[in-house]
């Protein structure tokens, strides 16, 4: 064995890494503002996230609510 992982393992562990991110990043944008961080923060984290991964159906559509909750973009 050369000690690399099978490529179906990695992909759990990619998941369970975007499901953690996506988790954190609801939770985050459904807290009271402490203009610590702007919605444009925000938003780049989760668009960070949509373009580091191949994301599941679901995924994406969790995404997508959190993008809307953060408004339009002002860019």
């Amino acid at each position: 064995m050369n000690g690399k992982k099978p490529a179906v393992t990695r992909r759990v562990l990619a998941a369970h890494v975007v499901e953690a991110e996506l988790e954190h990043l609801d939770w985050a944008t459904r807290q009271p503002a402490l203009h610590l961080f702007d919605a444009r923060y925000w938003r780049r984290r989760v668009l960070a996230v949509k373009g580091r991964f191949e994301l599941t159906e679901r995924q994406l559509i969790q995404l997508e609510k959190i993008l809307r909750r953060l408004g339009p973009s002002v860019d």
